[in-house]
């Protein structure tokens, strides 16, 4: 059978799969006379992610480092301090390859086993191996012995090579046992990569959990990816969790066959997209939110996506020359109610304590 949902209906399970059905409630501290009091902990941070399925971390920093935002879209003002504390001292997230580079909740780090196992060196990695064949063990014996380093900190690190972009030989071997799962991201300081023996940063009980094979983990992450996304096509899950497009289409069947999501048929969505949603997300109950979005959130990172769900054209401009951005260097979309109504172009002047909002641009079809 074949559900049919309205577009109304797309929104509000999107909107509400990621957390964002509601008005953030959270404040810095708790005040009687405030509408919401509420002081967001460290557990509603876990609970967040948990939700989200993972928190993708960018170095852009314009207004704050994007992988602190969607936790204040979704809670409210929070102590940035805990999402750091809870990756790094509580160990309860991880970083690793995702979608992008992401948080992930630690005890899904068995998921990310097979992936690692089966990763493939890039060209770097091969220039490397084949120009200085003993670095890559010796980067290991080095972590191993002198405890968690930076990739400047190891020895023979070498320069950087080629344009400003060029990786050094050090953090070309650290990236590459950052891949393969034998290092991990023990910390980071002003953003920078701390790397030590992943035994030494994945607490033992997820280090040893159970293995699944890779089609096992993949239907997994596809599991989690629809639970997150509430509704979408097998490209849309797929992606999620940087799923090929034939390993997303075995576990969608997979998934169909034991009852846990439904086939779909979504108004206004092109013929020839088969589209789905996990059964525990359908319902048209309306949702109140009310949040800027970084462009690397979750709801909107898939830009296909919401621009089949909420007529939303959306493109990062970063890369754009500045006389040919259409609305600004770095851009929030305002998700209120139930739609995307309006974008923000906006920049943090941190020496003077300001936010300078350098441009707002209201979406057709909504008052100003």
């Amino acid at each position: 059978m074949v559900l049919s949902l309205s577009k109304q209906d797309v929104k509000r399970i999107a909107i509400r799969a990621q957390g964002l059905d509601h008005n953030r409630v959270a404040t810095s501290k708790a005040n009687d006379a405030c509408k919401c009091p509420k002081v967001v902990t460290i557990g509603d941070i876990r609970r967040s992610i948990l939700a989200m399925g993972l928190l993708q971390i960018d170095a852009v920093n314009v207004c704050v480092r994007s992988h602190y935002m969607p936790l204040f879209s979704r809670l409210g003002i929070y102590h940035r301090e805990l999402l750091d504390r809870l990756a790094y001292k509580e160990k309860e997230i991880f970083e690793t390859w995702a979608h992008a580079a992401c948080f992930v909740p630690v005890e899904r780090h068995f998921l990310f086993r097979q992936r690692m196992a089966q990763q493939k060196p890039r060209p770097l990695v091969e220039k490397l191996k084949k120009n200085r064949p003993d670095y890559l063990e010796d980067v290991l014996s080095q972590v191993t012995s002198r405890g968690q380093l930076s990739a400047s900190e190891l020895e023979g690190s070498g320069k950087r090579s080629g344009s400003w972009w060029g990786y050094q030989d050090g953090k070309i071997a650290a990236e590459w046992h950052f891949s393969l799962g034998n290092l991990s991201i023990a910390e980071r300081h002003n953003f920078t990569r701390y790397y030590d023996l992943t035994e030494r940063v994945i607490p033992s009980e997820h280090l040893n959990s159970a293995k699944l094979s890779l089609q096992d983990s993949n239907r997994e992450m596809m599991r989690l990816a629809i639970k997150a996304h509430g509704v979408g096509s097998t490209r849309d899950f797929g992606n999620y969790y940087h799923l090929k497009d034939d390993s997303a289409l075995t576990a969608i069947n997979e998934l169909l066959e034991e009852g846990s999501i439904q086939r779909v048929r979504i108004e206004g969505w092109p013929n020839g997209i088969d589209t789905f949603a996990a059964k525990e997300n359908i319902s048209s109950q309306p949702t109140d939110a009310r949040a800027l979005l970084t462009p690397f959130d979750p709801l909107v990172w898939n830009r296909s996506r919401i621009e089949r769900i909420f007529d939303f054209l959306y493109r990062i401009e970063i890369y754009v020359p500045e006389r040919k951005r259409q609305y600004g260097y770095y851009v929030y979309p305002f998700l209120l109610g139930e739609d995307l109504v309006a974008r923000v172009d906006l920049k943090a002047e941190r020496n003077k304590s300001v936010l300078v909002v350098k441009g707002a641009f209201v979406e057709d079809g909504y008052d100003h």
